[in-house]
């Protein structure tokens, strides 16, 4: 079997990524300050600091791919500590790919939908960044050291939903709890995004992979939508009250940092590159539907 070595290991990503792939890899999930245990999956603790650090756990696991999905994704505690946020975002993301690269070992860098000021519907790769906050911004350098020193990394910006964990929620978990519990949620009409399930993702990136396919491909759903249509939509699918949906708008939570207002991106260079038609977001509420008995408990 092939190695696949995961950072951020305890995350949302990492964790549905390792139970997705664990019977058809060998698969390392990379902690460190949150230790978790699944069935099936090795782990092991790194804070990859340091690029010595990074090039002794790819020499200890010598994984075939490794998948870099640690990172500072709090967009307020990334304006509260910068430095922080440059550590995480940045120097371990940089640290990574120097290692991945002297080892030759393939790299898939994930990255995030809010690297744009957000006066543009669909995205694509070839558009210019405009970061508008701390996190857009160290994202974007993350994304650019890696280019840097790793030419044949995958990067891949995304925005998606799935079961989360007993200590993380994702955005579908915290609707559909407050639904459930007859509590009202209020979300935003006027951000935009391209949403794509979890496994769906996963399956991308691995066709990609299948392809030795490298640089920036944005690995999101077809469909634009608010973040209150999202709501409906996942409603709908779950047969629960939409009637609890409250219509808000962004400008009125005056606590958040400054975001974009669409985060929407293209996914054409993706359906071109591989060929392929991604389920729709209809049929992916329906997996994540038939999927919940399954839901992670570490």
């Amino acid at each position: 079997m092939k190695k696949i070595l995961i950072t951020g290991g305890s995350g949302l990503l990492a964790v549905n990524w390792a139970l997705a792939m664990r019977d058809e890899y060998f698969i390392t999930l990379i902690l460190h300050n949150r230790k978790i245990s699944l069935q099936g999956v090795n782990t092991d603790t790194s804070s990859l600091s340091l690029f010595d650090d990074c090039i002794s756990l790819l020499g200890k696991h010598r994984p075939d791919v490794v998948i870099h999905s640690a990172g500072l994704t709090n967009v307020e505690e990334c304006e509260l500590n910068p430095d922080l946020a440059q550590e995480v975002n940045v120097i371990l993301a940089e640290n990574i790919a120097k290692a991945c690269h002297a080892q030759g070992v393939k790299l898939v860098h994930i990255s995030t939908d809010h690297l744009f000021s957000g006066d543009k519907q669909y995205a694509c790769e070839k558009d210019k960044p405009n970061p508008v906050n701390i996190y857009a911004e160290t994202k974007l350098r993350g994304e650019q050291k890696i280019s840097e020193t790793c030419p044949s990394a995958l990067i891949i910006r995304t925005n998606f939903f799935g079961w989360g964990t007993t200590y993380r929620q994702s955005f579908s978990d915290y609707i559909l709890n407050r639904l459930r519990n007859n509590i009202k949620v209020e979300l935003f009409t006027d951000v935009f995004f391209t949403p794509i399930l979890i496994d769906e993702l996963i399956r991308c990136v691995h066709y990609l992979l299948d392809i030795n396919a490298s640089g920036i491909f944005n690995v999101v759903g077809s469909d634009r939508l608010s973040k209150y249509e999202f709501g409906v939509k996942l409603a709908e699918s779950f047969k629960l009250d939409i009637r609890l949906l409250n219509k808000t708008s962004i400008f009125n939570r005056l606590d958040l940092v400054k975001r974009p207002l669409d985060m929407s991106l293209s996914n054409a260079k993706l359906k071109l590159t591989l060929d392929y038609n991604l389920v729709s977001l209809v049929k992916q509420f329906e997996f994540l539907k038939e999927s919940e008995q399954e839901t992670l408990f570490c």
